[in-house]
């Protein structure tokens, strides 16, 4: 076998990424992806054995390449308020993103031919989203600065409010997308209601 590539594999992820999102999985077959990419046929099987294994990896590459990079990953070390802010700023940039929204839908439409692919978004995408957060909770129970009994489900309820209906319209195309004064409006009422939730009392 030839020696892979990582530039190759990025060309034809990117191929991949364009074609299902803009035409779905059903209607896109290797041979598009490989004149896409463009790479030859035998080139493209050397790195997926088959177009199911491709759309696999092009979930997963689509989540880590919507976290990376983000703050969401990174801990800010500020004031609580401002550091749940800044927090809940770049879920809700990543959760919102176009590209986002459309790989939500593409796995939403395949969901029932690959069901494995929500597991896949869960894995790469979702938790560590999610670890990051109570990780973050769980620090500001430990010195007080909040009471979380459990911050793992705290970090859920967090994540949850930033979601909710309007990532729902923006998935079923009601909404475009949301505006940068709603995406405030949205952090902001987020992170008060959190706050009063979960302040130390006494």
């Amino acid at each position: 076998m030839a020696r892979l590539s990582d530039d190759k594999r990025e060309a034809i992820l990117a191929a991949a990424v364009r074609m299902f999102s803009e035409h779905g999985y059903s209607k896109v077959t290797m041979t598009d992806i490989a004149e896409g990419a463009p790479v030859s046929k035998p080139t493209l099987y050397n790195y997926f054995a088959d177009k199911q294994s491709l759309f696999g990896a092009v979930v997963e590459h689509q989540c880590r390449t919507l976290l990376a990079d983000r703050a969401t990953l990174k801990r800010p070390r500020q004031g609580v308020r401002e550091e749940l802010t800044r927090l809940a700023e770049s879920f809700v940039d990543v959760l919102y993103d176009p590209a986002s929204v459309q790989l939500f839908r593409l796995v939403i439409s395949e969901q029932a031919a690959f069901p494995e692919l929500g597991q896949m978004v869960v894995a790469s995408g979702a938790e560590p989203v999610l670890r990051s957060v109570a990780a973050a909770l769980r620090d500001m129970d430990q010195s007080r600065a909040l009471a979380i009994d459990d911050p793992d489900q705290s970090a859920r309820l967090l994540l949850g409010m930033l979601s909710g209906d309007e990532h729902l319209r923006c998935l079923a195309g009601v909404k475009a997308g949301l505006s940068r004064k709603e995406k405030k409006h949205l952090v902001e009422n987020a992170v008060e209601f959190f706050l009063r939730a979960h302040a130390v009392k006494g």
